[in-house]
């Protein structure tokens, strides 16, 4: 397992180096893909609100007060605690927004409007700024002001359908859609950036996770509702074809076997596929992924040691960069760490700041 701090013995920021976002979003989905972004060097600025923070700061798993989900998808992130609902807080999002590259929200839709924050409005301050819209289904239709969480999505996107097995609808354990819907939107950003570069300006991205999720569905578990009319060849889904079987200490997933596996090893039954060029994988309980041989080797998981939570363990950042992967990785910050820094960049003297968190406006 790696050092999160030694991955790289070429110095470099990334290849998002200079690219300001300005992360509004909270829970999974926003933040998620402004992680992505912040581990290939983008200068991410996340604002919560003051005193609590974003939510997900106490969801899961934690360690004196850091929960697990909040360190790994706020990583590499200046926290910056501004009250958006106060009229001095929406000013420092428009001054903000203003030397911003991207503006990232997932608000329900027309929230930002309210607050003067749309994008209507930051565009006439930014022409430039690509503001990036999250929403859970869309700004139009009969569920568009619904609040939404990613099991809304699974239900209404068919894919606890597609987990049943006897016929009664199964839930994925996992917020699939949420992250789905940042890797998305994430795409998304660094094509608009693409765009912005070649001089084609600013632009409004607007993203709902049921289209991220019915697209991440559809080319095999919808292929049977991909055609109209007569004349289809109806099919099984792909997951027909393949299997779990107990071995005599564990289990292996393969291509269906139709057989009684428990009296081989688990590792029998791997040599021999692999032998044979049949493709197999042991069943990994969630503590093996630790000590995988084939997950050590190539450096996946990093431990780094986070001012409040200890020595925690994370995946790196996927990608591999050959000329511009990021050398030095920052552990997620504390609430508001990071707003002094941010808003005297911006040209507030120390008394306006004072004045600022007295109205409780910055914290």
């Amino acid at each position: 397992m790696g050092d999160i701090n030694s991955t790289n013995n070429t110095p470099s920021k990334g290849p998002l180096e200079g690219i300001r976002i300005l992360d509004l979003s909270a829970v999974v989905s926003g933040p998620m893909a402004a992680v992505i972004l912040a581990d290939q060097g983008a200068d991410v600025i996340k604002i919560e609100p003051v005193g609590w923070g974003d939510g997900v700061r106490r969801l899961g798993a934690s360690r004196n007060g850091l929960s697990a989900i909040y360190a790994m998808i706020n990583r590499n992130k200046r926290s910056v605690a501004i009250n958006i609902k106060h009229p001095e807080g929406q000013n420092l999002i428009r001054q903000l927004a203003e030397n911003s590259d991207v503006l990232l929200q997932n608000y329900r839709p027309g929230k930002m409007k309210q607050l003067g924050l749309g994008y209507a409005e930051l565009s006439q301050i930014n022409p430039e700024l690509i503001y990036t819209s999250i929403s859970g289904m869309g700004d139009k239709g009969p569920y568009a002001d619904q609040k939404v969480y990613d099991y809304v999505i699974q239900g209404i996107s068919g894919i606890l359908d597609a987990q049943s097995e006897t016929q009664k609808p199964k839930m994925i354990r996992s917020i699939i859609y949420d992250k789905v819907t940042a890797l998305t939107i994430a795409q998304g950003i660094t094509a608009a950036l693409l765009a912005k570069a070649r001089g084609q300006g600013g632009q409004h991205l607007q993203l709902a996770m049921l289209d991220a999720a019915l697209y991440f569905n559809w080319p095999d578990l919808m292929w049977n509702q991909s055609f109209e009319g007569e004349g289809i060849d109806y099919s099984g889904d792909l997951a027909d074809f393949y299997e779990i079987n107990e071995t005599r200490d564990g289990a292996i997933i393969s291509h269906r076997l139709n057989g009684d596996c428990s009296a081989y090893s688990t590792e029998e039954l791997i040599t021999l596929f692999a032998e044979n060029d049949v493709p197999v994988s042991r069943v990994n309980s969630r503590e093996d992924i630790l000590d995988d041989p084939q997950i050590q080797a190539l450096g996946l998981l990093e431990r780094s040691d986070h001012p409040r939570g200890g020595i925690m363990i994370q995946p790196r950042a996927p990608v591999r960069f050959s000329k511009t992967q990021r050398a030095n990785q920052q552990p997620s910050a504390e609430l508001g760490q990071h707003t002094l820094e941010v808003l005297t960049d911006l040209g507030l003297e120390i008394d306006e700041l004072r004045n600022l968190a007295a109205q409780g406006v910055i914290g």
